[in-house]
């Protein structure tokens, strides 16, 4: 009876790894399939400041796009400002890391993630050092 039951344990333990790997090996497809088109950032913050930079950056983005490769590297795109290159990761089911060529580093928790939208939080903090939070989002 004790096999039986250390068998089923072992069973459902590689069914639930299994799965979660099948998981995350879904998102890895999703992102590096084709091109993502800029769609929208937004913030909490309720500082003029932070929402006048927040428009600004909107504007830049505007007819910008994003592509993830599979060999860990992304190239987003835009009309009006250099572009950004660098090699991306995803961590676990719900964390995206950007290493940017040149320096920097930013960690964006994953909101919404199908094949047709891609929408990630990012918290940052102001001058003052109050935290506030931006959402992107690019749809296929």
């Amino acid at each position: 009876m004790k096999r039986i039951i250390r068998f089923s344990a072992y069973l459902l333990t590689a069914a639930v790894l299994l799965s979660m790997s099948s998981c995350e090996k879904d998102r890895v497809s999703i992102l590096t399939d084709g091109v993502w088109q800029f769609e929208n950032i937004t913030t909490s913050s309720d500082d003029d400041n932070i929402k006048a930079i927040v428009a600004g950056i909107k504007a830049v983005f505007t007819d910008g796009t994003l592509q993830f490769f599979s060999d860990g590297t992304y190239l987003m795109e835009f009309p009006l400002i250099d572009d950004e290159t660098g090699s991306w990761e995803l961590v676990g089911q719900s964390q995206l890391v950007f290493n940017i060529d040149g320096g920097g580093l930013r960690t964006a928790s994953i909101e919404e993630i199908s094949k047709k939208e891609l929408s990630y939080i990012e918290t940052l903090v102001d001058l003052d050092q109050n935290s506030f939070n931006t959402t992107t989002t690019w749809v296929k």
